[in-house]
């Protein structure tokens, strides 16, 4: 059900994401002028030298020529080098841009950089509505000689996940992903959170939950305990927020869509270049559903999609996740592990620390203290999931595995910290990400099919947990949200040109949707990754491809020519629509 961060899928939050600029090059108008029929008499010129020489015969023709193209070249250079302003909040006008100083300081290692808090209505379909604000990051192109479309960062996807605005190494890791595809291009590139997360106001995070879970962490409750006290945390909150005036009915991927055209008008952008990651990409498909003419093209890596729902494949992919740790040893000709005995040997492993944890002393993530934290069943399992976000999981299991079964933690460490750095990250807009699906999931979803596939998991923690989180309370009516707009339950329907960058092995957002959707794309090619999620930010060729593909794709393209993408087969395979 994906309500909390204990059961909601994660987005990583570092830079995990990635996007390229392309090439959308405006030539220049085509002069004239009117034929002179008759020259000038040119004087005689005598240098110093008393020498005579022959008068210079200059037809007024290539004068006028010339002239015109002075004044057109001087015109067109001030116009590629001035930027219409923003607008911005003044006495009179509530929404659009406040420049600020930038969270995360300045480095030699980044170019110059402009931050903003973008001003926008909380309810779009009320005029005049509280004003909020999301964060806004612009590095500028320097290049005097291109005027093409932007590139924008949708965030860190979740939905909720922050992209660490406030951080240098973060911004720093962003732009080392994004350079090729955006300012090096002549783009500017954009880089937000949307509304609700990291560095917007308001933050829709459940501090509540993250105080508590500290506590819990130094504990061993049971599953059904703990869900028991994260709803109590999360009601709380919910109380909270409202009594604050906040209408937690706006915070969904139609509202950020709105955003994202009221931001794109305040800033004089005829069109965007949308770089979507994770969910971001459903943000970026309802941009170009609801506002097509302003987009020019999209990258979307590890999609989902917007009529995507729980209930859809429920099965498979829940038991996705287990099979991938099951048959690591598939992706090794070293590795001779039968995928039975893994199981066997996880499960045996989840039963023993259950009865019997290991007490790890854990750095806490966002201050200098230590926490202790007994490394249960559940959080042996959490660790393993976490894993799946990348691709070391596969190779390291051959040595968590017998590790623990000599009672050592060395190698599940990690996966355990990065697991609890997610659960208390402060940034994270996990109330905002339960108004998604109050909004945008929970009105479409069959939740009869659900259980039904659900009672065909094998018995024991994988159908008891699918059970018991089909039976808690999602808080929907406490945050006073009903069905939304349509537009965010249905198919993408378009011709925008589209690249889906995907991994072979995500079983976040699995490739099988990629390749059943991707058909109501018309013009969009598939790069596809011996990788997991996020392919975009932790593979430089999947970067190339980007930029490759950005400078190449126009709108007014009848076919996108997948093949002239750069491919390195043993890295990535591309297809196209056909």
């Amino acid at each position: 059900m994906n309500l909390f961060k204990n059961s909601k899928t994660k987005d990583s939050i570092a830079l995990r994401n990635l996007t390229e600029g392309r090439d959308n090059c405006s030539s220049g108008n085509g002069l004239s002028s009117q034929q002179i029929a008759h020259g000038v008499v040119q004087p005689t010129i005598i240098d110093d030298n008393n020498s005579l020489h022959k008068p210079l015969k200059t037809h007024p023709l290539t004068v006028t020529v010339f002239v015109a193209l002075a004044i057109y070249a001087t015109t067109k250079l001030f116009d590629l080098t001035y930027r219409e302003p923003f607008q911005t909040i003044n006495d009179t006008q509530q929404y659009g841009f406040e420049p600020v100083e930038c969270w995360f300081g300045e480095a030699s290692a980044l170019p110059p950089a402009e931050c903003y808090y973008m001003h926008v209505p909380e309810d779009h379909a009320t005029p005049n509505d509280t004003a909020i604000t999301f964060p806004v990051v612009v590095f500028r192109s320097d290049s005097i000689f291109s005027y093409k479309a932007p590139v924008l960062h949708l965030g860190g996807g979740g939905p909720g996940a922050a992209m660490d605005l406030d951080s240098i190494e973060s911004v720093k890791s962003i732009w080392r992903y994004h350079d090729k595809l955006s300012t090096d291009q002549g783009r500017d590139l954009f880089i937000i959170d949307p509304r609700g997360t990291g560095l917007s106001k308001p933050l829709l995070t459940c501090d509540t939950f993250v105080e508590n879970e500290v506590k819990r962490l130094q504990g061993s409750r049971s599953f059904t305990q703990q869900w028991e006290e994260v709803h109590k945390d999360y009601v709380e909150c919910i109380d909270r927020f409202k009594s604050q005036g906040v209408n937690l009915s706006t915070y969904n991927s139609l509202s950020i869509a709105n955003d994202i055209e009221m931001m794109r008008i305040a800033a004089n952008i005829d069109e965007w270049v949308l770089i979507g990651v994770s969910y971001a990409a459903t943000y970026a498909q309802i941009i170009a559903t609801q506002y097509p003419e302003s987009v020019e093209s999209m990258v979307l890596g590890s999609a989902t999609f917007p009529n995507v729902k729980p209930h859809d494949n429920y099965f498979n992919k829940t038991m996705a996740r287990y099979s991938a740790l099951y048959n690591h040893c598939s992706l090794s000709a070293t590795c001779t592990t039968p995928p039975k005995e893994v199981e066997d040997r996880i499960w045996s492993l989840h039963q023993a620390l259950n009865l019997n944890p290991i007490t790890l002393e854990i750095d806490h993530p966002y201050n200098h203290s230590k926490i202790e934290v007994p490394l249960n069943g559940e959080r042996f399992i959490a660790a393993l999931f976490n894993g799946l976000y990348g691709i070391e999981i596969f190779s390291h299991l051959r040595k968590i595995i017998p590790q623990l079964e000599r009672r050592s933690a060395l190698t599940i460490t990690p996966y355990l910290e990065s697991h609890i750095a997610y659960l208390l990250d402060p940034t994270y807009g996990d109330v905002s990400a339960t108004s998604h699906y109050c909004y945008e999931d929970k009105p479409y979803t069959d939740f009869d099919s659900m259980r039904m596939q659900a009672d065909k998991l094998p018995k024991g923690y994988i159908r008891d947990t699918a059970l018991l989180s089909l039976d808690l309370p999602n808080h929907c009516s406490e945050m006073l949200i009903e069905a939304g707009d349509p537009v965010v339950s249905l198919a993408t329907k378009t011709h925008i040109p589209t690249l889906f960058l995907h991994g072979e092995f995500d079983t976040i957002t699995p490739l099988s949707d990629v390749v059943e959707q991707r058909k109501s794309f018309t013009n969009h090619c598939l790069a596809t990754y011996k990788l997991t999620h996020y392919v975009l930010g932790r593979n430089r060729h999947a970067g190339k491809m980007a930029a490759e593909f950005i400078s190449n794709a126009t709108t007014e393209a009848m076919k996108l020519d997948c093949s002239a993408i750069e491919s390195d087969r043993a890295v990535a395979v591309v297809t196209s629509n056909e």
